[in-house]
């Protein structure tokens, strides 16, 4: 599955990981820190700015890509040029897409609206990126989206005391305005927290949780679509709406929401932070896991977004971000792009434990993971498709890349990690 990915997919991915690398020099003055373990982690401004990217990344789905969706339903015709968002919401997608069992399985239970993208617009991205890795939008682009969605297109760095966003109230649907900083358990825009009032119900991330597992187990319960998130696809990656459906109800009966009709959004929210831990435990999917982060989504985009940033150092730091590198070394991409074939290979084995991937490796996967037909392409030749998940802890990752380079040393008897290592390329211009 290499050839899915050719060397100018990964010369646009490079050009990416550039900016997102110049864009850490911009967060690194307020907005975020390494901690004593180097782990990148947000400040409270920092907090507030990747819950407005999130919030600006639902604006994006809902006033640009439904309008879309409504004339041309699933068929993945991509983005015209001016659809393309501010970078602040390309980093989210960004983000989003390297984490493809919870991309797929939230565009069919939450936003189809995303099923018009043909892949991450890699190319269209890159095209806007300069030499000195800044992203640089169109004039057109920046009036369509301020116009669609009555946002400024410049990223929200900084949040003021009258800044304000729009929230539509889970329990009882009134829509109203809130200030960011109020709006929020700190007065600082850390956590949502916002009075509604048209009903008092202090609306929290849990609370629009509660109302979407609200929704999830109604349609269970009504024989169409899917259920609870973390139910929708098999262990294969194979999508199963009457597992989905049959699982959750077998959950909900454990945990006390199978009567959900009867509930309100206050019960349904107090039964949620009742369930004891050993009843999450035995359940067959933590399903708590998957609701109660910003947005209604069921990944952490924001913590995606900055491990990203660490990816992008890394491509940094050995040169391969530099204009010049893929124009130079071609020859090393392409070995890339033989060494993930070799990757796939090794990891078909799903008994061998997980492997991790050389950074060479891990980049070319990356980039076949912004693919429209990345999940389809494994299902395709093998029956099950490969996740990517980059939030393990340490000493996991540590025992995954250990045993990747065993695993590949002795299949194919050439250095594994020490290829990227060595295939450096001065720093210039790259910053």
């Amino acid at each position: 599955m290499g050839s899915s990915v050719c060397q100018a997919d990964i010369a646009a991915h490079l050009r990416v990981y550039g900016s997102i690398r110049s864009h850490l020099f911009v967060l690194a003055k307020r907005h975020v820190y390494y901690d004593n373990q180097d782990i990148l982690c947000p400040t409270t401004e920092g907090r507030l700015f990747l819950r407005r990217s999130v919030y600006r990344f639902n604006l994006w789905i809902t006033k640009i890509l439904r309008p879309k969706f409504e004339k041309v339903g699933n068929s993945p015709v991509g983005l015209n040029d001016n659809e393309l968002p501010p970078y602040d919401v390309v980093l989210i997608l960004h983000a989003f897409m390297l984490h493809p069992r919870a991309f797929y399985s939230d565009t069919i239970r939450l936003f189809p609206e995303l099923g018009v993208l043909h892949g991450f617009p890699l190319i269209q991205v890159a095209g806007l990126i300069d030499d000195f890795m800044k992203y640089i939008p169109k004039p057109e682009q920046i009036a369509f989206w301020e116009a669609s969605t009555g946002e400024t297109f410049a990223m929200p760095l900084s949040t003021t005391s009258t800044d304000k966003f729009i929230i539509k109230c889970p329990n009882c649907k009134h829509t109203f305005q809130a200030l960011w900083m109020e709006a929020s358990d700190d007065g600082k825009g850390s956590n949502l927290a916002a009075p509604c009032d048209g009903c008092n119900l202090v609306i929290t991330d849990l609370a629009f949780g509660a109302a979407i597992i609200s929704d999830d187990i109604r349609r269970a319960k009504s024989g169409n679509g899917v259920g609870l998130a973390g139910t929708i696809l098999t262990v294969e990656g194979v999508l199963d709406p009457e597992r989905s459906r049959a699982l959750t109800i077998d959950i909900v009966q454990v945990v006390g929401l199978y009567k959900i009709e009867k509930l309100s959004l206050n019960n349904v929210i107090q039964t949620l932070m009742e369930i004891p831990e050993n009843v999450i435990e035995s359940l067959s999917v933590d399903f708590l896991a998957f609701y109660g982060l910003p947005g209604g989504f069921s990944f952490d985009l924001g913590a995606g977004v900055l491990r990203q940033t660490g990816f992008a150092s890394k491509m940094y730091h050995n040169g391969w971000t530099n204009p010049q590198f893929p124009h130079k070394c071609s020859a090393i991409l392409e070995e890339s792009i033989s060494r993930y074939a070799g990757f796939l290979k090794l990891s078909m084995d799903r008994n061998a434990g997980s492997l991790g991937p050389a950074h060479d490796i891990d980049l070319v996967w990356h980039t076949h993971q912004l693919k429209y037909n990345y999940r389809t392409d494994f299902l395709r030749i093998f029956g099950w498709f490969l996740d990517h998940i980059d939030f393990a802890p340490v000493d996991v990752l540590a025992t995954s890349y250990s045993n990747g380079g065993d695993r590949w040393e002795t299949a194919y008897g050439t250095p594994y990690h020490d290829y990227f290592l060595n295939a450096t390329f001065p720093q210039a211009m790259s910053v």
